[in-house]
């Protein structure tokens, strides 16, 4: 099991998995004054910025996040999915979605949901996404439907997969499978004043299991005894550089892009002063509509792929809040 690499300025050659770079298959992506190169088989991203650069302008998010369905296998009190919002994506179009979405210069679409392996066909669409364009897909699971047979279906037509630990769960048995179908993986873990107690002691369990790449939520939500207060902030930090030092590199953590300036000194998804909502990425819910962020109060509904370009370019230029708590602007 090897983990993705998130970002890398000039890389050295023995990054590359045994490929020089010009073996790799790099894809460009402007950005303001920059450009990003992605590989999607060895999950780098190269950033550059030179007096080449400087005229570039970003035109696309890197990533889509699209969920397939409303539909799930759980029933979590504090997920922030829109329980009214019906599920319109067919196979086909989402296919068409991949394509649309790559000549866009859209880097990656990464799925969710609901629960993404309820969808029809689920693996054959990431196969096909992956053998029919150069975006590459990736999803987010709460695990419960994982089998060897699936992952053995998706094998090398997947960027990564993002196995989602809430509160008391321990996935062990999930890692175990995974780590055995030497699938690409990361945990989600969701760090509430629970799991923060137990935190440490978790992720070294993991880690020994095989775990090797690490993004830790913050709750969104309106229920306060799910959020961290400021001290719980600052324990948080304290966890994770101890547990930086003991792994040093064979285990990467992130923190996602809700936490921003709460944790001070810990990696961050993004390498940027704003969350990059409706910037970076762009939500496209399952009753097809677009917002900031999966969370974002704000959707708005196009009647054709093409207006969807429109909607990006004013969320890149409002760079609004959302309503519900925990929203990092």
């Amino acid at each position: 099991m090897k983990g993705r690499v998130p970002w890398v300025r000039n890389p050295p050659r023995d990054i590359f998995c045994g490929m020089t770079e010009n073996q790799a298959h790099w894809r460009e992506h402007p950005l303001d004054g920059k450009l990003l190169r992605f590989d999607r088989t060895t999950g780098i991203n190269q950033l550059i910025e030179s007096t080449r650069t400087q005229t570039l302008v970003q035109r696309a998010p890197r990533f889509l996040h699209v969920a397939l369905t409303n539909d799930c296998n759980k029933s979590c009190t504090f997920c922030y999915r829109p329980l009214d919002a019906p599920s319109l994506w067919c196979f086909d179009e989402l296919i068409a979605l991949a394509h649309w979405a790559a000549e866009w210069g859209v880097l990656e679409m990464t799925f969710g949901g609901g629960e993404p392996l309820v969808f029809p066909r689920f693996s054959e669409l990431l196969r096909a996404i992956w053998e029919r364009t150069p975006i590459c897909p990736s999803f987010t699971t709460n695990g419960l439907l994982l089998s060897s047979e699936f992952l053995g279906a998706i094998q090398g037509f997947y960027g990564q997969l993002q196995l989602s630990v809430y509160d008391d769960e321990q996935p062990l048995e999930k890692i175990e499978l995974l780590v055995r179908e030497k699938a690409r993986f990361g945990l989600n873990v969701l760090v509430t004043p629970r799991r923060l107690r137990t935190l440490e002691v978790d992720l070294l369990r993991w880690y020994g299991l095989g775990v090797r790449d690490v993004l830790l939520l913050s709750y969104k939500g309106d229920d306060a005894s799910m959020h961290l207060s400021q001290r719980q902030d600052a324990q948080l930090t304290a966890s994770v550089q101890r547990l930086r030092t003991r792994f040093g590199p064979g285990l990467s953590f992130k923190v996602d892009v809700c936490w921003r300036q709460r944790l001070a000194g810990l990696p961050q998804l993004l390498d940027r002063d704003d969350c990059d909502a409706g910037d970076a990425f762009l939500s496209i819910s399952s009753d097809k509509r677009a917002g900031p962020c999966s969370f974002h109060h704000e959707r708005v509904a196009f009647a054709n792929l093409d207006d969807i370009p429109a909607i990006y370019q004013r969320f890149r230029q409002e760079r609004s809040a959302a309503h519900q708590r925990g929203c990092a602007r």
